[in-house]
Formats: structure tokens, C-alpha cells, sequence
């Protein structure tokens, strides 16, 4: 009798984490097709820019895979995090964007800054033309640290935006 009670047991808790993976599976699905409050609509990587007025910029690009991990996610949210509070006013000028990228689905972007996995990458434009870059690998190892990430982050884009700034000096 105390035999078939443990089985009984053994099926519930079978059947409790098999509808706990299907669930995780659905939210992850989900999660990959739902649109985002912060996306950018351009998913297609770097595009030639047209002169203009704002052909001097900084775009920060958040590199990812079609299937985002939590590490994946947050490290695009902490940086929205920062450029929403200390960089709002360039990003409303337009010397600063923000572009969302999938590597696997873009692999010129890929080729072009040798990216292996999920990142970001700092792009400076001069006049139009892309001249120089940097790509933060180590967010990797920062992303559960916010203020050492937000730091890092910081830095990378005050640097090309210094150099832009020395250009026009």
C-alpha cells in the first residue's frame, strides 16, 4: 500500500515538472516574439548613414542571439538603463542611438566586428563614415555587478564620444 502511494507521489511530481518545462518554454517563446517596450526597430545591424546635421554619433549596439538568455537580457536592459539616464539628452539629439541586433540573423554586422557571442559594441561615426569602434566583451563578466556593468559601459561611451567632440575642437 505505502508502494503505490510513493508512485502515485512519483507520477504528481512528474507530471508538476513537465508542466512547470512547458510553461518555461511557452514564457521563453513568448518572451523571443513579443515586442519589446525599448526596441528598436532596426534589427538589420549597420546601415550606411546619410549626411546630415547628425552624421557625427555614437550608436551603441546590443548585440544577441535569436534566443536571449537572462545574462542576454540584462545586459540590454542595463545599458537602456544607463543611456535612458545619463545620456537622454544626446540620445534625443540624435549623437547617440541605440540599435538591437541578432548576430545570427545579420552576419555581416558578425564578420564585421568578429562578434562570437552576445555583446555590445560602441560605433563612432564621423561624417558619416564609421571611424572606429570598441566592443565591450567583458560585459560578460560584469553583468551581475550593475555598477561595475553601468561603469564599464559609461566609459566606453564617453570615450568615443570625447573623440568625436576633439574632431570638431
Amino acid at each position: 500500500m505505502a508502494d503505490s502511494g510513493g508512485m502515485a507521489m512519483k507520477a504528481w511530481i512528474t507530471r508538476l515538472l513537465l508542466a512547470f518545462v512547458f510553461v518555461t518554454i511557452g514564457f521563453a517563446l513568448g518572451r523571443q516574439t513579443a515586442p519589446s517596450a525599448h526596441s528598436s526597430s532596426d534589427e538589420s545591424g549597420v546601415e550606411p548613414m546619410q549626411p546630415g546635421a547628425n552624421s557625427d554619433k555614437v550608436v551603441v549596439y546590443s548585440v544577441h542571439m535569436t534566443f536571449r538568455c537572462w545574462e542576454c537580457n540584462q545586459i540590454e536592459w542595463l545599458t537602456k538603463e544607463l543611456l535612458d539616464a545619463e545620456f537622454a539628452e544626446p540620445m534625443a539629439g540624435g549623437t547617440i542611438e541605440y540599435r538591437s541586433v541578432d548576430y545570427l540573423k545579420d552576419s555581416e554586422f558578425a564578420r564585421r566586428y568578429n562578434i562570437a557571442s552576445s555583446t555590445l559594441v560602441v560605433v563612432r561615426f564621423e561624417d558619416g563614415q564609421e571611424a572606429g569602434f570598441q566592443r565591450l566583451d567583458k560585459v560578460w563578466t560584469k553583468v551581475r555587478d550593475r555598477d561595475a556593468f553601468i561603469a564599464y559601459v559609461r566609459e566606453a561611451i564617453r570615450s568615443q564620444l570625447a573623440q568625436i567632440d576633439e574632431e570638431v575642437a
